[in-house]
């Protein structure tokens, strides 16, 4: 049963399922990215007021072969 416009129901209702897979996705990203911002904007200000301790790295120069 095509139509005019050259979409089968049944395409229309499979787009309709991508796209909306794809908002959900897109959601998901959004929320990520705001949590990941929220959480360098935090450290940065911690390190800007001196409350984070420098982390010591043992052996940096020390070569791992």
């Amino acid at each position: 049963m095509a139509r005019e416009d050259g979409m089968t129901y049944e395409e229309l209702l499979s787009e309709l399922k991508n796209m909306k897979w794809q908002i959900i996705h897109h959601r998901e990203l959004t929320k990520e990215m705001h949590r990941l911002d929220a959480e360098y904007w935090y450290i940065l200000n911690m390190e800007r007021r001196g409350l984070l301790p420098p982390i010591e790295v043992v052996n940096a120069n020390a070569s791992n072969s």
